[in-house]
């Protein structure tokens, strides 16, 4: 039998690549996994947002290939139906399979459970049983006062993962993802009382959100200061989870893969967190693939987050599907083609998207009757729209993008079919509206 690698997969919710590819942040156990794998400096996700990236990174399919989905006033996403995902794909190759986080917007609730034999995405404080009707959700409500988060930190999913590992079948292979929340807002200082900066961090990040415009210096500062904490929070946590894997003598025989579901803004186009947008700064990801077997390298074509699916699949010893838009990373690249990242931000009743090539970004909103293009040569922060400069580039890059609808994606714009789906659970109403989603 061909010997088969575990696989890791870590994605980090909110997590810019300019704090992993720098010298301002203290991210040594990024570093290390750089050092030892190949980096993709212009990877890109496939949407601004968790429920459009996350459903194309799990299906490497475009967000306007799935299915469209609305649970609030202001919060859509897309989710996972019938297409086939990493999990169930990698377990048909005799791979034990398991799923570790926080995020309501990754439970089954959208199809994410798929595939996982263990598949953990429990809340903290969820199903008081004490209480019933009217009386729990109070009480319930009454209780996120207490909370230290919104989420479950990253070193209590490592204890889940940890105690995972040892319980399982070591004649397996297995597939373990963790999805990290601590770098999404409300960012919390690490330092002091932990009620009092949890309350500090709430108060500040949704004035962030609601009232940008009202942000001051020392504010914007401070948030960005608190975001950096976070980073530098979940890496020693990512590198605490590789010490334990070695620790077990694991970590040397797995193929481990770190990015992010998006990036995160800081007033660079005007409001904070990750909007409706498609700017550098909340589509570009960091991607590390550390493979045993294959030397460590820096690879700066540009490339897509469902490019991770068919990799991950090939290299267990499984056939790519035909619905997977990706391409292994691991693949020969034709010096021709020039590769374009498509990113999307919204379908109906009007259509969001952005091609990025290795100079150029093209931006067309239709909600806004708006394009734009930004020169990365000379630009790199796309503070300056130059489309009237070079209307030729913007011509080929829309022909790019209506060609990358019709060929990946389903109908979109007010013909676009909408689910609507409800959200019963009142601990997942409540950590999405924790989360800034919901309110």
């Amino acid at each position: 039998m061909v010997h088969r690698s575990n696989i890791l997969l870590v994605t980090i919710d909110s997590l810019r690549a300019d704090h992993i590819y720098n010298s301002f942040t203290d991210t040594p156990a990024h570093d290390d996994l750089a050092d030892d794998g190949i980096v993709y400096e212009r990877a890109y996700s496939q949407g601004p947002f968790t429920t459009f990236s996350m459903p194309s990174l799990f299906t490497s399919r475009y967000p306007s290939a799935l299915q469209y989905v609305e649970f609030s006033d202001s919060t859509i996403g897309v989710y996972i139906d019938d297409e086939p995902t990493i999990p169930e794909l990698l377990r048909e190759q005799g791979y034990e399979t398991a799923g570790f986080h926080s995020n309501p917007l990754l439970s089954n609730l959208f199809g994410f459970d798929h595939g996982f034999d263990e598949f953990d995405a429990r809340l903290p404080l969820s199903n008081l049983d004490l209480f019933s009707g009217r009386a729990k959700i109070l009480t319930d409500k009454l209780l996120r006062v207490f909370r230290k988060h919104a989420y479950l930190p990253a070193e209590k999913l490592n204890d889940r993962a940890v105690e995972w590992l040892d319980d399982r079948d070591d004649d397996q292979p297995f597939f373990l993802w963790l999805h990290y929340m601590d770098v999404h807002g409300p960012y919390q200082a690490k330092s002091g009382n932990a009620y009092l900066n949890k309350y500090r961090g709430e108060r500040l990040w949704r004035k962030a959100l609601k009232r940008p415009d009202e942000v001051t210096k020392s504010e914007h500062e401070r948030l960005k200061e608190l975001y950096r904490i976070e980073v530098e929070y979940t890496d020693r946590c990512l590198g605490n989870l590789f010490d334990a894997l070695r620790a077990r003598g694991l970590f040397e025989d797995t193929l481990t893969v770190l990015t992010a579901d998006h990036g995160e803004q800081f007033y660079e186009h005007g409001q904070y967190s990750h909007p409706h947008q498609l700017y550098e700064e909340l589509t570009h990801a960091p991607l590390i693939v550390r493979d045993p077997n294959r030397e460590s390298a820096s690879q700066d074509d540009v490339t897509e987050l469902i490019d991770v699916a068919p990799t991950l699949v090939e290299r267990a010893g499984g056939d790519v599907p035909e619905s997977f838009s990706g391409r292994p990373l691991f693949g020969d690249t034709d010096e021709t083609d020039h590769r374009a990242a498509f990113s999307e931000a919204d379908l109906t009743p009007a259509y969001s998207g952005s091609v990025r090539t290795a100079r150029w970004r093209y931006v067309r909103d239709d909600t806004a009757d708006e394009e734009l293009l930004f020169d990365h040569e000379n630009d790199p922060d796309e503070q300056r729209d130059v489309l009237a400069d070079f209307p030729e580039v913007g011509d080929r890059l829309a022909d790019r993008l209506d060609a990358h609808v019709t060929t990946d994606g389903r109908s979109v714009g007010p013909q676009r079919d909408v689910t609507q789906k409800d959200i019963e659970d009142r601990e997942v109403q409540d950590r999405l509206e924790d989360l800034g989603y919901l309110g």
